[in-house]
């Protein structure tokens, strides 16, 4: 069972395409700045695309 099985059996996997939201990490940065405002602010946001997840 390969990497792609377990994430898709993640709740925040699922949670995330139902919400229209292109990955899971999502979650992460919403509870991020809910705790630490780091968007405040912020007109835009760039993605650079960082490996091994979604973001940096």
């Amino acid at each position: 069972m390969g990497k792609a099985s377990r994430d898709k059996r993640n709740i925040y996997y699922s949670k995330a395409k139902e919400e229209g939201w292109r990955a899971r990490s999502a979650f992460k940065l919403l509870n991020i700045d809910e705790e630490f405002n780091i968007f405040e602010g912020v007109k835009r946001v760039v993605n650079l695309c960082a490996a091994p997840g979604s973001w940096s």
